[in-house]
């Protein structure tokens, strides 16, 4: 904790040396500008009078820093190594830091504590987030079972491991029959019911009849894992083949897609990539490998696994010799995109995301967007069990506090202890800008008390009178929390794994309660 002796350093050096002392593997540095911090940010922007006492030239001037940001991920995913944070800045710094961070093309993070409320937005480099290791909580297993995919010459080592293992089920005892890996019961079942139908089950009935025909085959039901899992799994088999979801189709469609150059990002060429590999492949997508755990002999189940993995090794080939293809039409290097990322977003064709994210400057100066006032209705009809605590209308609130701070350089309260008149006048005009953004949002306010729907004046002037009383002031038990928050966040975009926030996080301490909220 802070001394005496640090009572004439600057902030950033006292939490510099207390954040070394949590890891000696780390190695943190900080610079006390020579301009005010206001300053410091806004002269980053080109145009700028004194450019040199400025951000960007710090970054420039770091020898441990890469930039400009590198354009290639890493094998983790990440694509720089910069990211900007502003905690607790006045608001008009925190509209030049998010300027700044598009114009230098870096991703930042904008963090507020007011008083028992906190906020933490974050802001993409460019328009969105990409990622390539979204980590989703269930993993979707791509086995190929149904009978369009599943033929001696589409999947051949696949199919003639069925054949082999399932020729010798009636020799079987008890044991080796239950230990037949379900993919290969479902593949078997396939082939039959393709041969005496001529296609897939469609309707209920068809359906319940493949899954009995299955149970049909077991020696004992109940006994066998295995069995259970097939009729469990039928679905995989009677699906048809989709190729890659429909959030990837979208994303496959868009113009930096279609249309890649020497300025494309990577994540760009690897969509043109799978976009031409669909075509040459029946819309199936680059096998990944994985299978799932399964009631199998362990011999097996290896050669299950080696089969997926050697056609997992064949479609990367392919996959990763059109991606030089593409590289080398643009003009850049062969190895210009890594194998190790190439082979990442393989893996992940049916998880890649990408997160829309509106910068606070466009926020803050050009109002919402159609779909920012979708986004609030939507929190308005889904309120917190007690209205007046949703998250939602705190925002509200806290922007309002924001806007204040730009126009009068300070933050609504500053008299709010002085007398009664000097209260109301502050929490008047607090209101008034806060019922302003509800109207720019669309959301109708009642002069009624509220009773669980819908947002009312008296509420509405609660929560100004409440902004109030903070005036800016900093929390730090708020503080924990957003910090908690804004790490694990941080982490997410500079590894390029898991699916970051849309846009703003609130946390209401008055009762532990949190909401995300677009735009």
């Amino acid at each position: 904790m802070p001394d005496e002796s640090t009572k004439d350093k600057s902030k950033a050096e006292v939490i510099a040396g207390t954040l070394n002392e949590l890891n000696p593997e780390v190695k943190g540095g900080f610079h006390v500008p020579s301009c005010s911090i206001s300053e410091f940010i806004s002269n980053a922007v080109p145009g700028a009078s004194t450019p040199q006492t400025s951000l960007t030239e710090y970054i420039k001037n770091q020898s441990n820093l890469t930039y400009p940001p590198s354009t290639v991920p890493t094998s983790s995913g990440a694509t720089g190594t910069i990211l900007l944070i502003g905690n607790d800045l006045p608001a008009s710094d925190f509209l030049s830091l998010s300027k700044v961070s598009r114009v230098l093309g870096l991703p930042c993070i904008l963090v507020r504590t007011y008083g028992m409320i906190g906020s933490m937005r974050i802001q993409s480099a460019k328009e969105q987030f990409t990622v390539l290791q979204p980590r989703p909580s269930t993993e979707k297993f791509d086995l190929r079972l149904n009978s369009t995919s599943l033929t001696p010459s589409s999947f051949p080592s696949l199919s003639e491991f069925v054949d082999r293992i399932t020729a010798r089920l009636k020799e079987m005892d008890v044991q080796q029959h239950s230990h037949v890996p379900y993919v290969a019961l479902l593949c078997r079942a396939v082939k039959q019911w393709s041969e005496d139908k001529g296609s897939m089950p469609s309707t209920f009935d068809d359906k319940a009849l493949f899954k009995e025909t299955i149970k049909k085959e077991s020696l004992n039901y109940n006994d066998e894992l295995n069995y259970q899992e097939a009729v469990e799994k039928a679905y995989t088999a009677y699906a048809p083949d989709s190729g890659v979801p429909d959030e990837v189709k979208d994303l496959l469609e868009s113009s930096n897609v279609n249309e890649i150059s020497g300025e494309s990002n990577v994540f760009d060429i690897l969509l043109s990539s799978l976009k031409v590999y669909l075509e040459g492949n029946g819309g199936m997508p680059p096998l990944n490998g994985s299978i799932p755990d399964m009631t199998s002999d362990t011999d097996s189940y290896v050669e299950l696994q080696k089969i997926y993995l050697e056609r997992s090794a064949k479609d990367l080939k392919e996959f990763t010799e059109i991606v030089n293809s593409k590289v080398k039409e643009i003009g850049k290097e062969e190895n210009h995109i890594p194998p190790a990322t190439i082979s990442t977003f393989v893996k992940n064709v049916p998880y890649l995301t990408v997160v829309p994210s509106k910068s606070y400057f466009d926020e803050m100066t050009n109002g919402p967007s159609d779909d920012d006032k979708e986004a609030l209705m939507e929190q308005v009809w889904d309120p917190y069990e007690v209205f007046e605590h949703s998250p939602f209308l705190w925002w509200v609130g806290l922007k309002a506090c924001e806007m204040h701070h730009i126009e009068n350089n300070h933050w609504p309260g500053k008299d709010y202890e002085k007398d009664a008149e000097s209260k109301k006048a502050e929490v008047d005009m607090l209101a008034t800008t806060m019922l302003s953004i509800f109207e720019k949002y669309g959301v109708d306010v009642s002069d009624m008390e509220a009773e669980g729907e819908g947002v009312s004046k008296p509420v509405v002037a609660k929560i100004a009178e409440e902004m109030c009383r903070f005036n800016g002031a900093e929390m730090h038990n708020v503080g924990s929390v957003l910090g908690g928050v804004a790490g694990q966040e941080a982490v997410k975009i500079i590894t390029g794994q898991y699916v970051p926030i849309k846009n703003t996080y609130l946390f209401n301490g008055i009762v532990g309660c949190a909401g995300v909220l677009m735009g």
